[in-house]
């Protein structure tokens, strides 16, 4: 910029007082466009390289100010969102926008926020009016310091009257007792302060006034009630809840095994939340978000993984997931993109639950542990999809050397021993019925806590994965052969082969696998073949 300023002054005393004004607009132009292509590329950047710091994060990530009126539209300026992507899509929930409300200009984040004045105690993600059963209350989904008091809530309501009412903090379970963990901020809504509707919502750690501020800091309340109930249409059966991306995940191929199986499940919605990915998979979730099946949301976690919070802050996603579910789908799947609910006896999930004589709040399924190191399953693979010359296979890769490495295809061998329901399980809820959601059970229901545990019989949770305490271990214990997710394989290897055509088109149409799990059974640290 300084460069084409002085370019500019020396033209200025070589070219007359005619030519200049062309010159001028030309070299404006050019410098709008290198402008806005370095912020492109450093938008791209912050979000993709693994070096970043976790303060520039927080100063740089989404600093949305948007119009209160947030629930039905939203106006402004097109944005990258969480995937480096640019539009002016108003239905696109992630899409930042800037406007003034009244005389007061609204600061409302997509991303983590701190709480002004809570010295990094309290940050806040999203917030719901919920009016569920005896519920009168904004939940918000925060991450909050232990023993730190949260004194009020502040609310913006229609109109741009801004009121305060009292809260109370619930700490989300499975926190183990780090410095931070997942919570619920409820603002007591049990004595309506107006006839009008909480637009946006923000927190107090004191009673000073906050009424005389023109800026007003805070997240949108989403309002759970507009979105209708389980007897009403829904766009889809089931959504799919993942734990936030990070360490710069990139198994693309892997992603889309895991979403071309769930939809074969009767999934037509996948969260995921975004923390650090690498491009790979960005490019997977563009194809997926253009089709209306995936939404991705930034995570730019405030404080330490592992070291301040339980691992990515997973609990405070999995219950805002829940929450965006709710009136929206009748099904959600809480499991990670390692994790495969298999209905044994039924065409799918949906299938599965049918079959019940009556509603659960939640289907839980036992964990089996299908350990990446023992041998690959290359007998079943090659009778199914490359018999001779005219399989599946063939047509599909070109050759049985070119097929992509599906989980589900090539490891059925598990451990024998199951897991006890509640322990290591992943499960299904009903998300209107839900207050919390945990990792392996739910929580807290509105109502009853009407749950099944699906026997053995009907389904497992695949979970294929390396050794969970490290080393080769694992391998030793008592194991089956268990075949079961290949009634899916030709629809997997025809979905999966198709997605990566359309997204790596510039790689020959495969899926990008950074490194695959070995070709050999170990066994007592003796690799055979």
């Amino acid at each position: 910029m300084n460069a084409l300023m002085r370019l500019v002054r020396r033209l200025r005393l070589r070219f007359s007082s005619r030519c200049l004004p062309i010159l001028t607009f030309l070299l404006i132009t050019v410098t709008y466009k290198l402008s806005i292509d370095e912020y492109r590329t450093y938008v791209t950047h912050q979000d993709t390289h693994p070096s970043k710091q976790q303060d520039n994060n927080i100063n740089n990530s989404n600093n949305i100010r948007a119009s209160a009126r947030l629930r039905s539209t939203i106006f402004g300026i097109a944005r990258p969102d969480s995937l480096g992507n640019y539009n002016n899509n108003n239905n696109n929930s992630n899409s930042p926008a800037e406007n003034i409300y009244g005389d007061m200009t609204l600061d409302l984040r997509q991303d983590w926020v701190e709480v002004p004045g809570s010295r990094r105690s309290v940050f806040l993600y999203s917030a719901y009016l919920d009016r569920r059963g005896d519920e009168n209350v904004v939940r918000i989904i925060t991450i909050i310091k232990k023993n730190f008091k949260v004194e009020d809530c502040v609310l913006l309501m229609e109109g741009g009257k801004k009121v305060r009412v009292s809260s109370r903090t619930m700490l989300i379970h499975e926190d183990i007792g780090l410095a931070y963990c997942a919570a619920f901020v409820l603002c007591d809504l049990s004595q309506p302060p107006s006839s009008s509707t909480p637009m946006a919502v923000s927190l107090t750690e004191n009673s000073t006034s906050d009424n005389k501020s023109t800026m007003f800091t805070g997240v949108a309340v989403q309002d759970l009630a507009t979105r209708g109930t389980t007897t009403t249409t829904k766009p889809g059966n089931m959504s799919v809840c993942v734990k936030p991306f990070h360490h710069e995940y990139n198994r693309a191929i892997w992603l889309v095994e895991f979403i071309e199986y769930y939809r074969l499940q009767g999934a037509t919605k996948f969260t995921f939340y975004n923390h650090t990915m690498g491009q790979d998979v960005a490019s997977v979730l563009r194809y997926y978000e253009n089709l209306g099946l995936v939404l991705v949301l930034p995570w730019s976690l405030p404080v330490q993984s592992k070291g301040q919070i339980r691992t990515e802050g997973l609990f405070a996603a999995l219950n805002d997931c829940n929450l965006r579910s709710i009136g929206l789908y009748t099904l959600t799947a809480m499991v990670d993109v390692d994790e495969f609910l298999v209905p044994k006896t039924h065409t799918n999930l949906l299938d599965l639950v049918a079959s019940y004589k009556r509603e659960f709040n939640s289907y839980i399924f036992k964990n089996a542990f299908f350990y990446m190191y023992w041998e690959n399953d290359t007998t079943a693979v090659h009778d199914t999809l490359f018999p001779d010359r005219h399989g599946l296979g063939y047509t599909l890769y070109g050759d049985e050397s070119l097929m992509p490495y599906l989980v589900t295809a090539y490891k059925t061998r598990r451990q024998t021993k199951l897991f006890n329901h509640g322990k290591r399980s992943k499960y299904l809820s009903r998300p209107e019925m839900v207050v919390e959601v945990g990792n392996h059970h739910v929580w807290q229901t509105i109502g009853p806590a009407l749950e099944i545990n699906v026997d053995e019989e009907f389904g497992l949770s695949h979970h294929y994965r390396v050794c969970e305490l490290g080393g080769f271990n694992c391998i030793n214990q008592p194991s089956q052969i268990d075949r079961t997710a290949h009634r899916w394989m030709k629809d997997l290897a025809i979905n999966t082969a198709n997605t990566c055509t359309l997204v790596f088109n510039e790689n020959g149409g495969r899926c990008p696998v950074l490194k695959n799990p070995p070709l050999l059974r170990l066994f007592k640290g003796v690799g055979v073949q």
